[in-house]
């Protein structure tokens, strides 16, 4: 009888299984896919064969915040057809990061303005979509590097430069690194899938035949042929050695521009410093500490230079093969303590200068912080108003140098920084933080909000900071639909005040009509949302105020996470 009643239980539990299967009203796994055409965005052709690639939108910083070609590498992918229309399924819901490329065109993200886009958004209740993506057709600049001689320069440095847009959180007039690429052996060199936007190259090289451009040991000693010791000054396009004065390539849509370079040498300079110190190695061995060298840019970077090491006259070390510019040198001292300066080599420096008395009108500036934060080093920015020039307190090279080994124990982060710079005016930055800046005091030179104009000499700078910056999210709606690609705006209610150390925030709408604002200081704002805003001409104050008009204000206070849905205004 038991048997019996097992066996009855089995059957019934495999009868109950198979209707389950069959019942007609389960509901079926929604299949999630991307679907659509891409079109050319200048004459709306179909781009046969674009390559379409969707990875998940990263998680902590606004998912429509990203660069060209992100993420293009890993992914799902899928090929359009030749007329342009493609069919790409995806796994689950979410946030996905869609990117299309073809030969001819500039790889883009979906809607992508300003290095913002919009996130391509699937949910149970709407797993499908069907997008029109435009891509432009890219522009390129290409060029050759020559000597003296006619002859190719190869291995020559070429760096690429583009102006910041118009979009409302862009600075004026400011051209940031965009790329950089080598010389072949032609001499040739090429920038290709560029977008339209103003340009500047730059090319920095050395002679092959320089005294200096020839691989030798460090500390080497070394009769120098002046006719040989030469270098190159660093020269922009077309030919001039002040970033000023450079021609600005303006680029549209399949431009095809040319900018080639017949550099001629000039007397190459030498900087003289003490003898390297020795520091005791693990093995027991002494080894000397030598200089590096970087190139401050006037693209708001800076460059590690390769020079030639050779013994001076008095034991000293050389560094040759230097052209005029303004340089920072970090000295490696004892007890890993490193050491930082700003040397200017002006035109017409004579042949050899010593680095002691090389540093021209520098400003020594002592920062200082009202409290400590465990776990990194701190990091101060000041960023150059009139050039876009960046001087950190600290930057990885000189973390590497100075972090201490694993058989020491970490110390806190110092609660005293030192930098030089040249005189100026800077806006005073706390990147990549949690921190932010809440008031600013210095001695010895002259402070408005978070902007500090120096003079040569010494300054002491107190940096007053908070913790816990605010997050903002909602949905753009127009006529009571989601808006995509719209601008997201969060503008202070000071903007205008030069005391003010609230920064706007953007963002660009998502196919949902999502929008994420993160790392907000707190203060008081008014939240705005535009219509295909990227055309707008920011920069004009009166049309940013015809906006703010129609705004939500908001006052956010540390740590705040607020939702506020928004209308989308008209451009």
């Amino acid at each position: 009888m038991t048997r019996l009643f097992g066996l009855m239980v089995f059957l019934a539990a495999c009868f109950c299984g198979a209707t389950a299967v069959a019942d007609p009203a389960a509901p079926a796994a929604p299949v999630y896919q991307i679907t659509g055409v891409v079109m050319s965005g200048v004459d709306e052709a179909p781009v046969p064969h674009a390559h379409l690639n969707a990875t998940p939108a990263t998680q902590g910083r606004p998912v429509s915040r990203f660069f060209p070609g992100g993420g293009a590498s890993s992914g799902i992918g899928v090929d359009a057809d030749e007329h342009g229309r493609f069919a790409l399924s995806l796994p689950s819901a979410g946030a996905w990061h869609l990117t299309a490329s073809a030969t001819g065109f500039v790889t883009q993200a979906y809607e992508e303005h300003d290095n913002y886009s919009s996130a391509v958004v699937l949910t149970a209740a709407a797993p499908a979509i069907d997008l029109r993506f435009h891509l432009s057709p890219e522009a390129e600049i290409a060029g050759t590097v020559l000597d003296e001689a006619g002859e190719a320069v190869r291995g020559a440095r070429v760096t690429l430069q583009r102006r910041a847009s118009n979009s409302p959180d862009s600075e004026d007039q400011v051209f940031r690194n965009r790329m950089i690429v080598q010389t072949d052996d032609r001499g040739i060199f090429e920038f290709d899938d560029l977008a339209e936007g103003d340009y500047r190259v730059q090319v920095d090289a050395k002679p092959w035949y320089s005294t200096t451009s020839q691989p030798r040991m460090p500390n080497t000693t070394l009769a120098v042929n002046p006719s040989l010791d030469v270098t190159y000054q660093m020269t922009w396009f077309p030919g001039v050695d002040d970033p000023a004065q450079a021609e600005i390539l303006s680029l549209r849509p399949a431009d095809n521009r040319r900018a080639d370079f017949h550099l001629v040498p000039i007397p190459a300079v030498h900087l003289l410093f003490p003898a390297p110190p020795q520091q005791q190695q693990q093995q027991g061995h002494s080894a000397p500490f030598f200089p590096v060298l970087e190139r401050i840019d006037s693209g708001g970077g800076t460059g590690v230079t390769q020079p030639t090491f050779i013994s001076g006259p008095t034991g000293q070390l050389d560094i040759g093969g230097l052209a005029p510019g303004l340089y920072r040198v970090r000295v490696p001292g004892q007890n890993q303590d490193t050491q930082a300066k700003v040397i200017e080599i002006a035109s017409g420096s004579s042949r050899v200068v010593d680095a002691a008395s090389a540093a021209a009108e520098i400003t020594d500036i002592t920062v200082e912080f009202d409290h400590e934060e465990e776990g990194r080093p701190l990091l101060v920015e000041l960023i150059n108003t009139e050039n876009g020039r960046r001087f950190t307190s600290l930057d990885r090279n000189m973390f590497l140098a100075a972090r201490p080994s694993r058989d020491t124990q970490q110390k806190t982060p110092p609660r005293r920084l030192s930098l030089q710079v040249p005189p100026g005016r800077y806006e005073i930055s706390l990147p990549g933080r949690d921190t932010y800046l809440v008031g600013l005091t210095a001695k010895g030179a002259e402070v408005s909000g978070r902007f500090l104009t120096v003079r040569a000499g010494e300054a002491t700078l107190a940096l007053h900071t908070g913790k816990g910056r605010a997050t903002i999210n909602g949905i753009a709606n127009a006529d009571g639909k989601p808006v995509i690609g719209a601008t997201v705006l969060l503008v202070p209610a000071g903007m205008d005040d030069p005391h003010s150390f609230t920064r706007l925030a953007r963002d660009q709408t998502n196919t949902d009509g999502s929008f994420d604002l993160n790392d907000v200081i707190p203060g008081q704002y008014i939240l705005i949302a535009v219509d295909r805003g990227w055309k707008i001409n920011w920069k004009d104050t009166t049309t940013l105020q015809k906006y703010l008009i129609q705004g939500v204000p908001l006052d956010l206070h540390a740590d705040a996470r607020v939702n506020q849905n928004i209308s989308a205004q008209e451009p």
